[in-house]
């Protein structure tokens, strides 16, 4: 959908007029990597006010295509980010144009809503729209998404389930750090106990592990019938699937850049 005018900094997406953290670093003089950290630090103010849109675009570098992050966001989002950034000329300058190019969008589609239904063709056509920018959005996420593919390709067929400290030395960690992780991002637990051992002749602790509900799609649950049994139950040993592996390292991925 065309926008307002020849330079506004506003695009309708999806419906909402919204603008992208790349306009913003642009027009505030800002690094986009810096507004985008800003957004990641942020999230939970920006989304008070609906989520937050995310998307994988292409960037052109001296050294060919590159993907990067990028956040469209609507209008009460993308003024709230704004203060926080430094009052400067340029950022209130900003302010004011986004003000009013909201405005503008807005009072567009107002206009646009009161022309007749579109025909059967503009409706096929603007179908055809938004399915070649979605699928350009898939494409981008694929190529941003590829050496965590390649490495779950590599390692891990279909029906394999990975072990946690294969899972974690692919990630340059530690397996008590990668179930530290999971455990306060609240995707698995772990319960204890005590039981005699007759090597050690003496009560040693005994851990399983277990998945949260909604993380079930992650995990897998080896039982060990042979194992003693922990608490009346029979004891599991807590294995990852192989989509668990890229979802694994898609959130140490997001939590090395909030952090």
């Amino acid at each position: 959908m065309p926008n307002a005018n020849d330079t506004s900094l506003v695009e309708v997406i999806d419906g909402e007029p919204r603008v992208s953290t790349t306009t913003i670093a642009d027009k505030t003089g800002n690094g986009h990597r810096g507004v985008i950290q800003l957004v990641r630090a942020n999230l939970a103010d920006l989304e008070s006010f609906g989520r937050v849109a995310f998307e994988i675009a292409p960037l052109q570098t001296a050294g060919g295509v590159q993907r990067r992050e990028v956040a469209q966001l609507n209008e009460q989002q993308g003024t709230l980010l704004i203060t926080y950034l430094k009052n400067t000329p340029s950022v209130r300058e900003l302010k004011l144009k986004l003000v009013q190019d909201f405005y503008a969008m807005r009072q567009m589609l107002m206009e646009q809503n009161k022309t007749p239904a579109l025909t059967e063709d503009e409706i096929v056509l603007q179908a055809l729209q938004i399915t070649n920018r979605k699928v350009k959005a898939l494409e981008a996420k694929v190529a941003e998404d590829a050496p965590k593919v390649d490495y779950v390709d590599t390692f891990a067929a279909d029906d394999d389930k990975i072990l946690f400290r294969t899972v974690a030395s692919s990630l340059d960690m530690t397996e008590k750090a990668l179930r530290q992780l999971l455990i306060a991002k609240g995707w698995i637990y772990a319960e204890e106990t005590t039981r005699w051992s007759e090597k050690r002749q003496e009560k040693v602790k005994i851990t399983r592990y277990s998945e949260y509900s909604h993380k079930k799609l992650y995990f897998y649950r080896r039982l060990e019938n042979d194992a003693p049994r922990f608490r009346g139950e029979v004891m599991w040993t807590l294995k990852i699937t192989p989509a668990g592996a890229s979802a694994i390292a898609r959130l140490v991925k997001n939590t090395e850049v909030a952090a």
